[in-house]
């Protein structure tokens, strides 16, 4: 079990490792000039084409380390990243560890109320889809299913904001992380990550109801509440896989729900960051996303080998038999 648990924690360092990499020559590769960007919120825009402007952009990219060559960049940024210093904004001049942690909490919220949603949506209707496999209800849970999977989610959420917050005045529109301003963010994320949920419980659940146990105990006048109980349980492990997918894409994923409907995230922060050109908040909110999937992965494959003891098993067995 230590060997297994030693291997998954190389290859997460090695996945992270070759992230960086990724996610440092991305940002160098997209079009666009911070330092111009940089220039051209302040008055320095009137001194474009003379001396004086050129000369204020060579100190703005010697003072970012931007006149140094691209390795010597990276190797700089990889440097920051082990002493766990993400650098500063370009723009703003704070730590971007400091403006991170400030909107974590707000989008961490906004995922977590989505994926609570999506799970009782999921749940709820997927087995009444299998339960009532072939009937008309089995078929329209199905059909929304394939239309929510098909709108875009700003679709959704552009149609909630002009329905609730402008028609019917019923959602505020403004920039503050409150509870009352979480429910329709949360129910458009919800809503687009449901019908996967929601496929996955139906398919494992018909499996379950078509296994001989299954049938011996509806021949034996067992409860159907009982044995929809039983096979529930059954469901949980696909059901955990899909919920953690879906929470890592809700938290690095929601940027547009959050720009839409002005939440304060790091998702809306980033986008506003890849506006600007503003590379440490680009690579640090990439390097942030990418060590919260892989935690999240992890996590997922140690409750899975609590919730199931054949694949901590089987781990224990592979590593006997690799020694």
């Amino acid at each position: 079990m230590v060997y297994v648990l030693v291997r998954k924690l190389l290859a997460a360092v090695l996945t992270l490792f070759c992230a960086t990499l990724i996610l440092f020559v991305l940002t160098r590769l997209s079009p666009g000039d911070p330092v111009k960007v940089l220039l051209g919120r302040s008055a320095e825009v009137a001194m474009s084409d003379t001396a004086a402007y050129q000369q204020k952009a060579d100190e703005l990219r010697s003072q970012w380390g931007l006149d140094q060559s691209v390795t010597d960049q990276y190797l700089r940024w990889v440097t920051g990243l082990l002493k766990l210093d993400l650098g500063n904004s370009m723009h703003t001049g704070r730590p971007v560890s400091t403006e991170i942690a400030e909107r974590l909490p707000a989008t961490a919220l906004l995922a977590v109320a989505a994926l609570l949603l999506q799970l009782v949506l999921g749940l709820v209707f997927g087995a009444l889809s299998a339960i009532s496999a072939g009937k008309w209800s089995d078929h329209v849970i199905r059909w929304i299913c394939v239309a929510l999977a098909s709108i875009p989610v700003f679709v959704i959420g552009l149609v909630f904001l002009l329905w609730f917050a402008v028609r019917l005045g019923v959602y505020e529109i403004s920039s503050e992380a409150s509870l009352s301003r979480l429910w329709l963010p949360a129910v458009t994320l919800g809503l687009i990550g449901a019908p996967q949920i929601i496929r996955v419980v139906r398919a494992n659940m018909l499996a379950e109801l078509g296994q001989l146990y299954v049938q011996s105990a509806l021949a034996r006048g067992l409860a159907l509440r009982l044995i929809i109980r039983q096979v529930m349980r059954s469901t949980l492990l696909p059901v955990l896989t899909m919920a953690s997918l879906s929470l890592a894409a809700l938290i690095s994923g929601a940027v547009v729900v959050e720009s839409i409907f002005a939440w304060p995230g790091i998702g809306k922060y980033a986008l506003d960051s890849i506006l600007l050109k503003d590379y440490p908040v680009i690579q640090g909110y990439a390097f942030v996303m990418v060590t919260a999937v892989i935690l999240i992965n992890l996590l997922t494959e140690a409750v899975y080998s609590i919730l199931d003891p054949r694949i901590r098993r089987k781990g224990v067995a592979t590593s006997e038999s690799t020694a």
